[in-house]
């Protein structure tokens, strides 16, 4: 079953959590003070509350999980240059000879 949440915009709306966003589009235009959340567009909220919002989220925590990845550790370097003078291929083992 769809559960129903008020809309931002009108607390009396209750719509299907399905439809809130198609009832955004169409309360938005009677009242445009609210600015939506760069996370979640349902989220629609006074510009004065929006910083605070954002910090506090829960559609943020979905994009930016609190487990942040591994670190990796490792030593990089640059290849060393094989000159054609070094090498030679009756010492390279992989070398086939078609003699």
């Amino acid at each position: 079953m769809d559960p129903f949440i008020s809309c931002p915009y009108n607390s009396a709306h209750r719509v299907p959590q399905s439809r809130i966003q198609a009832h955004i589009v169409r309360c938005q235009s009677k009242h445009p003070e609210l600015s939506p959340c760069p996370y979640n567009a349902t989220h629609r909220l006074p510009k004065s509350e929006l910083k605070c919002h954002v910090l506090s989220c829960p559609s943020r925590k979905e994009i930016f999980p609190d487990d942040k990845p591994l670190k990796v550790k490792a030593n990089i370097t640059a290849p060393k240059f094989l000159r054609q003078s070094d090498y030679l291929p009756e010492s390279d083992p992989n070398h086939e000879t078609w003699d």
